[in-house]
Parts: C-alpha cells; structure tokens; sequence
C-alpha cells in the first residue's frame, strides 16, 4: 500500500479514516467507506473529478474498540470475536498463528453457510504477525475493490505504541491532499471542529463535512416481524422488554373473560331449568336434566382454559420473534452500525450484498434509514 496519495490531475480528494482493528471494527467503518464513493459519484454529476480515499490509521478515538467485534448468525444469535491475551501476537500484531486459527473457527461456526470467497479474503487479511494496518488494509481493500478507493496506510505502527491521546488527522491529509470532504462519524466531529480554524490559519480552503449516514440493515423475516406486531425501529431500539409490552398490549383479548361471563350467565339458567324440570317431570329427569348442565359448564371451562393457553403461546411465539429482531437491529441494546461488526454484511450476503447495500444507501437524507436486504 501506498505512504502518499498521487490523485489524477484536476481531482480532488474525498476522505474517510478507517481505524485499524480486528476484522474491520464496527459496521460503521464500512458505511463509510462506501458513502465516500457516494460523495465521488455526487461530485461527478457536477462535473468535478473526485478519488475516495481511505486512509487507514491505527490510532483510533476513545470508546472505539480495536480487539472485538460483535457478529449475528442465521439464528439472530449474537457472538463476541476478540483477541484475548492468548489469541495476540508480539508487538500488537493480528495474532500468532494459533490464536488467528481460533478466531477463524469461531468464525466459521457463526457462519457455517457463509461466503467463501469472503472468508477467504478475510483470511488472507488477517494472516499471523501481521499489524491491524496492514492487515485492515487489505480487507477494505477487497471490500472496495468495485469502486475504486484508494487504500492509504497512515500509520504502520503497533497498537502497543499509538500515543495516549488521540490525534486528529483531518489538518495533515488536508495539508497532504486537496481534501473536498470528509466524511465522519459521531467520534470524529468533535476533532473536525478543533481543526477548522487551523484550516483557515494556514491558508487552507475548509473541506465539506459529511456526517456518516444513520442506517440498520434488516430482512424480509424481521419486516415481517414488525409488520405482525405493529412495530417501528424506534420502537425497538427501546429494548427486549419494553418492546414486549407494547406487543402484549396488542394481543390484550376480552375472549377468556367474555367466555367467563357466558358460563356465569350459562350456569344461572341452567339451574331455573333444574327447577322447571324437577317440577314438570320429576326428581330423574331433574337428575338427567343437571348431568348435561355439567357437561354445558364443563366444554365452557375447557373453552376459556384453552382460550387462555392460547393467548399465552402467542405471547410466548411474539417473545421470540421480537428478541431475534431485536438482536439484529440493535444488538447489545445499541445502534447496529456502532455495535455489529463490517464483517456481517459480506460474510451474511456475500459481495452482491454489499453492492445491494451501496445501492440502497441514501447519502441525502438525515432521518435513519431501515434498509430491507433479501
């Protein structure tokens, strides 16, 4: 990979900064990467020559995670990937061979069906003693390989020895491109404001700044989830048990109590035709007349306790469906971009997946985006 960019005469650059970690980090990371390309393709229309570039650093804001990440198997179950003491390598490299080895297995389990070709990249990738730039580099740039980004490795460094505090880079690659945008998350805004007045300090046109896109990924089945009951993402985003209430509000019937009061009322009238009968015809057909009401009463009891069952197995089957749905839109409780990892997407859907994604991703618009990928 190249140190410096060499763009195309009369282009200009638009940036995204990709931090090293294992497996590519969060699907946030991917998102942006392809809302760079967006950016390039809205520039064209405007009759300006643009690059997406990538620069991949191994530093990485505070909060941010570089030895986990979170994945979602067929089942909507979530599993945790991360380099424990074992697993690291010397130096904060990936890993030694028997630890990357581990990981790849848990890999495959999560995703036994999984995209060959995919996997395949994502191990030649990540091979052993390899630091997370290099090794990042090259998985994004597979990832990216249709839409012409340009990989950069900002910083071929240990992980062991990125600086305590965290350094904004978006003055340097202003300084070492002609920077149009950037194209940043929640984390890195804060870093973009403190550059600003530096720009302007040394003479430097102040780039666009596009915030990344707020999306969540879901399916025909999880829509059809939502649908069922009555749900929107907000609502989910919530969690597993407020969304639970909302869903037995819903599936709230009157038919065990209605069927109570019909045998209550059922119960009354039997016995003034006990009376009737006992007087009419006498003490056996009053016998024959109170065996049948107790069969009367007995088929109604059977029907509210089995009115009642039923109302509890929907529950129970909603509490499924919602916990799987759940787990897929907002794994952990959080923002699905923020806590799955990029991995999902072409491990899950394969390569035709991301481009369905990349299609399907709206750069204009601030509301959250529910993309529905078959």
């Amino acid at each position: 990979m190249p140190s410096a960019v060499n763009l195309p005469p009369g282009s200009v650059a638009v940036v995204s900064n990709f931090y090293a970690s294992l497996f590519g980090g969060p699907l946030s990371q991917l998102l942006k990467c392809l809302t760079v390309v967006k950016v390039c393709a809205e520039f064209k229309k405007n009759g300006i020559a643009t690059t997406p570039v990538c620069f991949v650093r191994q530093c990485a804001p505070p909060g941010f995670s570089q030895d986990k990440i979170n994945l979602i198997d067929r089942s909507s179950k979530i599993h945790c990937i991360k380099i424990s003491g074992r697993e690291a390598g010397e130096n904060g490299a990936v890993a030694d061979c028997k630890g990357i080895e581990i990981l790849f297995n848990e890999v495959e389990k999560i995703f036994p069906d999984g995209d060959v070709e995919t996997l395949s990249a994502l191990k030649n990738a990540f091979i052993p003693d390899k630091d997370f730039v290099s090794s990042c580099a090259r998985w994004i740039k597979y990832l990216m390989k249709d839409y012409g980004v340009t990989i950069v490795e900002n910083e071929s460094i240990s992980l062991n020895k990125c600086p305590d505090n965290f350094e904004s880079q978006f003055l340097p690659q202003s300084m070492m491109l002609p920077v149009a945008a950037f194209v940043v998350d929640s984390n890195e805004i804060a870093e973009e404001v403190k550059d600003a007045p530096m720009c302007e300090y040394d003479g430097i046109t102040r780039p666009i700044i596009k915030h990344l896109p707020s999306v969540t990924i879901s399916n025909a089945r999880i829509m059809k989830t939502l649908r069922r009951y009555g749900l929107d993402l907000t609502q989910i985003l919530e969690g597993n048990e407020r969304v639970m209430d909302y869903v037995r509000e819903s599936l709230k019937s009157d038919a065990p109590g209605r069927l109570l009061k019909l045998k209550d009322e059922t119960a009354v009238v039997l016995n003034e035709l006990k009376t009737a009968s006992f007087f009419a015809r006498g003490e056996r057909s009053c016998c024959i007349s109170r065996a049948r009401s107790s069969r009367i009463i007995y088929q109604l009891e059977k029907i509210q306790k089995l009115s009642r069952a039923a109302l509890a197995d929907k529950e129970k089957a909603a509490e499924y469906r919602i916990r799987k749905a759940c787990d897929f839109l907002a794994p952990l409780g959080g923002r699905q971009q923020d806590a799955l990892g990029c991995a999902q997407i072409p491990l899950y859907y394969g390569m035709a997946g991301l481009r369905a994604l990349y299609e399907r991703l709206d750069i204009t618009t601030p509301n959250h985006q529910l993309i529905e990928m078959d």
